[in-house]
Formats: C-alpha cells, sequence, structure tokens
C-alpha cells in the first residue's frame, strides 16, 4: 500500500515592517526585541527616524534585525515618514508598527493572513493593550457622523466580546497591515494631515468608500504605550486631531454631507457635558478648517484643465 504524497509546506509571507521613530530611543529596543521572536512570516524590518534628536537612529542602525535604517533631515510628520518607509518596502505585504509597541510572537502572522486569504479584505488591524495589562486599549474603531472617532472596549477588560475578527470603520496606524499594491493606489498616507492623526483613518474611509474592508484581528496583539511621543491627551494632541478631523470631513464629506452628517452630530455634540474641556478645541477646528478648505479650493482652481 502506498503512502500518501506529504504536500509542501507554503512558503512563509514576506512581510515589510515599517517603525517610524520620532525621539523613540527609550522604546524602540523593546520594540525591535519584540520583533525579533516574530514567527510565521519572513520579515524585514525598515526604520525611518524623522529627524530624532536622540539615539533612535544609532539604536536601528547597529540592530541586526535592522535592514534598512533611513534618517530624514527634517521631520515629515507620522504620513511623510512612513510613506518614505513603504516606497523602500521589498515584500508584498507592508506592516507599519509603531515604535512604543511591543508584539507578540504571531501577531504580524495573524494580522497579514487574512490579506493573504481575500482580496476583499484591503486593511488589517490589531488589538492594543495598555502596557503590562490586560485592558484594551484599541479593538477597532467607529467614526461617528461628525468623523469623532470611538475605541470599542477601552479600558475594559479584554475577553470574548473583543475576540472576534468583525469589520470596522477603522483601526489604528499603530499596528496596521496593508499591500503594497493597495497603498500605490491610495497614492500613500496624505500629507495635509501633517504632523499626525487621521492618515490611517483616511486610509480606512476610502477603501471601504471602494467597497473594500477593514478588518480587526483580535489574534494579532501587542502593548502600546499610547501617545508617547506627544502625550496622552496633551493640548497639543488634541488639537492636532481636532483639526484633523475637521480636515478629514471636508477631504472625504460631500457639502450635502456635511450639511445634512456631520453639522447636526457635531452641534449636539458640543452641547455635551462630555464636551467640556475640548470645545475651544473645536471651535479653533472649525476655524482652521474654514482656511483649509479654502485652500483645497484654490489648489483646485489651479489644476490643469482636460
Amino acid at each position: 500500500m502506498s503512502e500518501e504524497p506529504i504536500a509542501p509546506e507554503s512558503p512563509a509571507p514576506e512581510v515589510s515592517v515599517v517603525v517610524l521613530s520620532w525621539n523613540s530611543a527609550q522604546f524602540l529596543p523593546g520594540c525591535l526585541q519584540s520583533l525579533s521572536r516574530t514567527r510565521g512570516v519572513t520579515i524585514e524590518v525598515i526604520h525611518v527616524d524623522n529627524a530624532s534628536a536622540d539615539r533612535s537612529h544609532a539604536i536601528a542602525e547597529s540592530h541586526p534585525l535592522v535592514a534598512m535604517a533611513i534618517r530624514l533631515e527634517t521631520n515629515t510628520g507620522f504620513g511623510g515618514g512612513n510613506n518614505v518607509g513603504w516606497a523602500a518596502a521589498r515584500a508584498p505585504i507592508v506592516v507599519f508598527l509603531n515604535p512604543d509597541c511591543y508584539v507578540r510572537y504571531d501577531s504580524i502572522a495573524e494580522l497579514v493572513r487574512p490579506l493573504s486569504d481575500t482580496r476583499d479584505v484591503a486593511i488589517t488591524g490589531a488589538k492594543l493593550l495598555y502596557p503590562g495589562t490586560n485592558t484594551i486599549q484599541h479593538a477597532g474603531g467607529i467614526l461617528h457622523p461628525n468623523a469623532m472617532a470611538e475605541h470599542p472596549g477601552v479600558n475594559q477588560p479584554d475577553g470574548p466580546e473583543w475576540s472576534t475578527p468583525r469589520d470596522v470603520d477603522y483601526v489604528t496606524g499603530a499596528l496596521m497591515a496593508i499591500r503594497k499594491e493597495d497603498i500605490e493606489s491610495l497614492g500613500g498616507f496624505d500629507s495635509d494631515y501633517f504632523p499626525a492623526y487621521y492618515e490611517e483613518t483616511d486610509w480606512c474611509w476610502r477603501v471601504r468608500a471602494a467597497g473594500r474592508r477593514v478588518l480587526y484581528v483580535p489574534t494579532a496583539m501587542a502593548w502600546h504605550h499610547e501617545s508617547a511621543s506627544l502625550g496622552k491627551l496633551s493640548q497639543r494632541l488634541i488639537s492636532m486631531s481636532y483639526r484633523n478631523r475637521v480636515r478629514f470631513v471636508i477631504k472625504n464629506y460631500s457639502v450635502a454631507e456635511i450639511l445634512t452628517r456631520w453639522l447636526p452630530f457635531e452641534l449636539e455634540w458640543f452641547r455635551r457635558p462630555t464636551s467640556r474641556g475640548f470645545r475651544m478645541a473645536a471651535a479653533h477646528s472649525w476655524a482652521s478648517g474654514a482656511l483649509f478648505a479654502l485652500k483645497c479650493l484654490v489648489r483646485f482652481s489651479r489644476r490643469p484643465r482636460a
């Protein structure tokens, strides 16, 4: 009786991991150490340094795991730095990882598996926990009609409710995956969101508008020092987030949607007690948004006609 032939194992997916640093020397060694334990995929690590004033670039340059260490002369923000990283990537799938994230050994493999299995999934995102805890930080995101973001499960213990893959409005750029060909079709991260916030939300919105899926993958887990560069809920963070939220609306909503979706929800939110302490930042973002809308109109009017 002849034995059944043994099917050859599929080669491990090739993945480029882009780690973007800005004064991240405190966290970067731990991030790279966690990546060194990665199993189930073949990774190349590309480190991009956004003109750090600390040893971030030196740490990456001397680390054996880092295939490319790129130092930028100026800080180009989250989008600009990551655009340099993915452009240098040689693998068909790109993972974006914040330097203040520590990944589990199987997280990268779990994150990219849906991209290998089905074409309708365009972007995948991980489950993020607070460092040293079993507490949810991010388990997929919801966008309200005024583009205000919400993280379901935040500050709750991890459990079965957050352990099922599901389609979401957006995932955080702290740990996300996308095919390089899809990045090229999107044109990379939008520099209008400089220096940070809403770049990945803009991507997720556009791929969903094209009928593709954004998938939360709970088996891809990482521990994330939230907003390590700017400080959690610092005034600068809040200001940038609110400003770019309004820019996101101007870029992606029609005039009718702004009047019927964004404005009623924004005014209702403004009246809530929970908006106290954030109303001034919102008002400033409206003024900034008006100037940005004018800039967009001028930019559009200067485009060459066919």
